[in-house]
């Protein structure tokens, strides 16, 4: 168990003991989500950049533009 800081910019350092027993390395991606009131944080083992490559792909086959993306985002979250 670690106690870690958190920074003006909300951001925190995982310890290195954790980093070594999980494997994370530079530029790895980390899914957090919350439950109550405790942080969960959990190494993804995908290749995120694949994933975003392939559905910018797939969007573009479609005819999907960025703002259609954004104007759905918006819909979705507030309602527009």
């Amino acid at each position: 168990m670690e106690v870690v800081k958190v920074s003006s910019k909300g951001q925190i350092v995982i310890p290195k003991s954790l980093r070594e027993k999980l494997g994370i390395k530079e530029g790895e991606y980390l899914l957090i989500f919350s439950r109550g009131d405790v942080i969960v944080m959990k190494k993804l083992n995908i290749d995120v950049e694949e994933i975003l490559k392939e559905g910018e792909e797939a969007a573009k086959s479609l005819g999907v533009s960025e703002e259609d993306v954004a104007k759905a985002v918006r819909k979705v979250r507030y309602g527009e």
